[in-house]
């Protein structure tokens, strides 16, 4: 073959092949999203946030007809963070879930993935866990009618990778009565420093070390799906009793009043 007719025809061939390059990173990821194994009785929905740090960000809302089957979309062929919730109360953005001082962590279930989308078809099993901890709590030996109790803490939501988020925590709620049992939210910790503070309308009268009790009694903050948790304080007899739900054996802990 004459020079000049190589010379054309590896031309042409590299034309071709960057043809074909370009083409192929032009053409999106197919994402399929998994939802067979969510829970319809606690999931009705989600929202989806799928985002390149500092970059693309791509929000959706999945609907009651895709949970428990399929989802499909596109995105590029890149390095992808992968968030879904339900249940966020509109805390959640593609940064994460950030929860406003003063509020308790919303009954939020979540699924945080980080994904290769440089291919044609990435498929992800969908598992939404849940990311909150009911913390139900009562008074005894003690006149409860206006009496506030709020719990504080270190963590204050989640990062863009589903991760526990440093910041200040405040939530109160009143007990209207006596027999009043009071729930607060929190989200997953990753210490022992959420306190208990009461207060008996004449300001804060006493300080409880509540993760540390919750710690003591063998609560797992890195469990996939967060337990909730039932607390007494028993002021007559300076006790704190605390049961996490679906365990059998209660933990009395004997504390200084």
């Amino acid at each position: 073959m004459p020079l000049r007719i190589l010379a054309m025809s590896v031309s042409a061939l590299s034309l071709a092949c960057c043809s074909v390059k370009e083409y192929r990173e032009a053409c999106p990821c197919r994402l399929v999203l998994d939802l067979s194994e969510v829970d319809t009785a606690v999931v009705r929905s989600a929202d989806l946030y799928v985002s390149v740090p500092g970059g693309y960000v791509s929000t959706d809302v999945i609907g009651k007809e895709h949970i428990g089957y399929e989802y499909v979309t596109t995105v590029p062929r890149t390095e992808l963070v992968l968030n879904l919730s339900s249940g966020s109360g509109g805390m959640m953005s593609d940064k994460g879930l950030d929860i406003p001082l003063g509020n308790e962590c919303p009954p939020v279930y979540m699924h945080t993935s980080v994904i290769d989308g440089d291919c044609e078809v990435w498929h992800e099993k969908v598992r939404m866990r849940k990311n909150y901890c009911r913390v139900h709590m009562s008074l005894e030996g003690q006149e409860n009618s206006g009496v506030s109790l709020a719990v504080k803490g270190n963590i204050a939501g989640y990062d863009a990778y589903g991760s526990p988020e440093s910041g200040d925590f405040l939530c109160r709620s009143m007990l209207a009565d006596p027999s009043d049992v009071c729930v607060i939210s929190v989200p997953r910790q990753t210490d022992d420093s959420l306190v208990l503070e009461v207060d008996d309308g004449s300001g804060i009268c006493k300080v409880f070390t509540l993760g540390i009790y919750i710690s003591s009694a063998g609560y797992d903050w890195t469990s996939p799906d967060l337990k909730d948790i039932s607390v007494v304080l028993d002021f007559a007899i300076s006790h704190v009793t605390l049961k996490v739900h679906g365990w059998e054996e209660e933990h009395v802990f004997d504390v200084v009043i």
